[in-house]
């Protein structure tokens, strides 16, 4: 069971992702498309794809940091959660409420998370730290994208 803190990390996240994307399937056939988005906007096939990825990312994070089980890996176990949270209430808050405002709030504490959970996560495992680089660029991308539409709609 060497792998199991791996395993139950990628399923979490998986699992959260899949809940995202059931509360958001309506809006993405409704509200988003009329949406004035930029010009970088990728096709929704290049987010499903992306975001299965990330996730697993994500999950053998996680994994590597309870697998090692440092003094302080409760609190980076914490981080974790409460980025996982943010992440899929911004999915709530963007898509299903259709409040890209208040998207920009959720996602702007989201990337701070995301930053600081790399960062208390280095100490633990240096590739822990660095699985969620390709997780923050995404979600700077994702600010980006979230500002543009909340300007422009």
């Amino acid at each position: 069971m060497k792998y199991l803190p791996i395993v139950i990390g990628i399923a979490a996240c998986l699992a959260v992702g899949e809940l995202s994307s059931l509360l958001q399937s309506d809006a993405l056939q409704s509200w988003y498309p009329q949406l004035d988005k930029s010009v970088l906007t990728p096709p929704g096939v290049v987010f499903a794809v992306v975001w299965v990825l990330l996730y697993i990312l994500m999950g053998v994070s996680i994994g590597l940091v309870w697998k090692r089980k440092a003094p302080d890996y409760k609190m980076v176990t914490g981080l974790f959660v409460g980025q996982l949270v943010l992440n899929f209430f911004w999915s709530v808050v963007f898509f299903f409420f259709h409040s890209p405002w208040a998207g920009m709030m959720v996602i702007t504490g989201l990337l701070a998370l995301l930053l600081y959970y790399a960062w208390r996560a280095y100490p633990h495992n240096k590739v822990s730290s660095y699985l969620f680089f390709p997780y923050i660029l995404w979600v700077a991308f994702a600010w980006y994208l979230n500002f543009h539409v909340a300007l422009h709609n």
